[in-house]
């Protein structure tokens, strides 16, 4: 018996199998060379696990520097867009803020690329964007002025660093503005794209806006 099955599972190892383009036909013969009936076996399907790889996130980038995976991680998570404005984001009554802040960010981005242009090497940046660079600037004593996007993303890191934003501007007396959502900020440097937040770090060539701006920030007690 031990050899029947023996032979038996080596007939059904070979038999379909192609070799050299040609298909084996395996058959089991009795004695008197009839063929021999083969008893029907249970045969378990084999089920093959596979571990499932998991890639590798790609890296986000802000310009040219690697965005930490803690950040990256939130940004690739699909946002509800906010059509309104947020609870933090309290505008100026006065109807003169949002047009000083379109020529004060117009005119400082042109300024920045026209210097990116000649490949200053002295030029100050003008203006520095993101939440990170914003915050980074302001704990630097760089970042002057913030503009911030009124409706940013509810999302656990997004709101960590928009709070210490909001923090840090108010330990500095640094004026933060919230006149525009986020196409409308991007819209306001000549981009198509959505920006959260935009720092001031120096703001020669539009002086004269800037200090209007900074007078109307005083004046209203948001300094």
């Amino acid at each position: 018996r031990c050899d029947r099955q023996k032979a038996e599972d080596t007939l059904r190892h070979f038999n379909g199998m192609v070799v050299g383009g040609e298909t084996i036909t395996a058959v089991l013969e009795n004695e008197d060379h009839t063929p021999m009936e083969i008893s029907t076996p249970i045969i378990e399907p084999v089920v093959k696990i596979e571990e499932e790889k998991k890639e590798e996130p790609k890296p986000m980038y802000s310009g040219d520097k690697v965005i930490s995976e803690r950040f990256a991680e939130c940004k690739r998570v699909p946002k509800i867009p906010l059509s309104t404005p947020r609870a933090y984001a309290s505008k100026i009554d006065d109807e003169t803020v949002k047009p000083l802040l379109i020529e004060l960010l117009g005119e400082l981005m042109r300024l920045q690329k026209r210097a990116m242009e000649d490949k200053n090497a002295k030029a100050r940046r003008r203006l520095v964007m993101g939440l990170r660079e914003v915050a980074r600037g302001i704990r630097a004593h760089k970042v002057k002025m913030v503009v911030m996007a009124s409706n940013l993303d509810e999302y656990g890191v997004i709101d960590e660093k928009l709070q210490e934003i909001l923090d840090l501007a108010k330990q500095e007396g640094v004026p933060v503005f919230f006149e525009f959502n986020k196409r409308g900020l991007g819209k306001a440097i000549g981009k198509s794209i959505k920006i959260g937040v935009i720092g001031v770090q120096n703001a020669e060539g539009a002086h004269q806006q800037f200090k209007k701006l900074t007078t109307l920030a005083q004046r209203h007690c948001i300094v």
